[in-house]
């Protein structure tokens, strides 16, 4: 349960920051998952709530122990840990859209920031491979919780999980209870009546998740897109891929789906002419040899290319050079399918490590396009590769 070195709780909060101590509590005892370090995501009341009851800080200054350090010196021994890391800076405050800490989340926008900044960390702390993240929805406010729920199947790995908490209910809610105690401890009731807390009950409900293993796109990180951008493409990755050329060939505009992309003059050449192999039925390869369709996949792309390229008589003559080296078509091939890969990354939001059938691949020398040949569509251009002789 604790292979990972790097073992996050991420959790959100309102004004019950018990949450977090709950939810420790019994991935500790219950489970036997020790975190290394806490991250909460909540708003400006929140953050202060955070200080005072768990790190006992109030007013800048540090006043008791704090749930978290009671917790460690309760349980740690008996578990097998000494310390969590947890302070000021584990505390995430959703901001408005000029950068402002919010107070509270009362508004459609005011709620929208929250998603923005939910997605965002979510995504920032599922790019680290090496850790691994428990989401806590049990604090917040309900959409919040949803939120950190759909922000983990986008971005969620296979070691990560998630939960709700659940309190007795005479317990639930009380100001100062955070956790089981080991040991005899009476706490108030809101009634001026005492309940133990040692006799208090938690227990942790483990929620099935879906995985769509999409990975973190850089546009995530760098606060590029935004939760309802983070929706919008995963949904365009989930359909079934569909390229459509659009007229004119020069515009070097490509369909991806329903999401049209301007592509640069060699990324375009080698989708055009890789989908021409798909469809006429003849292998890509990327070295000529006397047995093999080398010299057709040189004869189509420098075509292709080119067209695009007609006013740049430096750039034609150098890509012809280029190509009747025979090795060198693997380079160009190969640097023509990182730029292909590199803008098609950035527009749909697609991972660097994830593959899709968006992006070619080259298994044994050979170009494949995973896409079926019924949703490859090239009626558009098809007077300018008649023209070109390519078809």
């Amino acid at each position: 349960m604790n292979e990972y070195n790097k073992r996050i709780l991420l959790s959100v909060t309102g004004m019950s920051p018990a949450v977090v101590t709950e939810t420790l509590y019994a991935l500790v005892t219950e489970k036997g998952f020790i975190p290394t370090e806490i991250q909460v995501i909540t708003t400006e009341q929140g953050k202060n709530k955070l200080l005072q009851t768990l790190l006992g800080v109030q007013g800048g200054r540090k006043e008791s122990k704090g749930a978290l350090q009671e917790f460690i010196e309760d349980y740690g021994k008996q578990y097998g840990f000494s310390s969590i890391h947890f302070d000021e800076s584990c505390i995430h405050i959703i901001k408005d859209k000029c950068g402002q800490n919010l107070p509270d989340i009362r508004t459609p926008e005011e709620n929208e920031q929250a998603a923005n900044s939910i997605v965002q960390l979510v995504g920032k702390l599922c790019q680290d491979e090496e850790s691994q993240l428990h989401v806590s929805i049990a604090g917040g406010r309900k959409t919040m919780g949803f939120f950190m729920g759909y922000a983990l199947s986008l971005y969620g790995r296979e070691q990560d999980s998630l939960s709700h908490v659940l309190v007795d209910g005479q317990y639930e809610n009380l100001p100062s209870f955070y956790y089981p105690k080991p040991y005899p401890h009476l706490i108030n009731k809101n009634d001026g009546t005492q309940l133990d807390a040692k006799d208090g009950k938690i227990m942790l409900a483990e929620i099935p998740w879906v995985r769509l293993g999409l990975g973190v796109p850089e546009g995530l990180i760098n606060n590029e897109i935004s939760y309802g951008d983070s929706v919008r493409k995963a949904q365009k990755l989930l359909e079934e891929p569909q390229l459509t050329f659009l007229s004119p060939i020069d515009d070097k505009k490509v369909l991806f789906g329903d999401e049209e992309i301007s592509l640069e003059a060699r990324a375009y050449a080698f989708l055009l002419s890789l989908t021409l192999s798909k469809l006429q039925g003849w292998d890509y390869v990327n070295i000529v040899r006397a047995n093999n369709n080398g010299k057709q996949v040189v004869k189509t792309y420098l075509n292709v290319y080119e067209t695009l390229v007609v006013q740049d008589e430096k750039s034609t003559n150098n890509m012809r050079r280029r190509l009747e080296k025979e090795d060198d078509l693997t380079r160009v091939l190969s640097e023509s399918c990182d730029r292909l890969k590199k803008q098609v990354r950035k527009a749909l939001s697609i991972n660097y490590t994830k593959k899709h059938p968006y992006l070619p691949a080259a298994p044994k020398g050979i170009y494949q396009l995973l896409i079926d040949k019924e949703q490859l569509d090239i009626s558009e251009i098809k007077n300018d590769l008649q023209h070109l002789s390519v078809i």
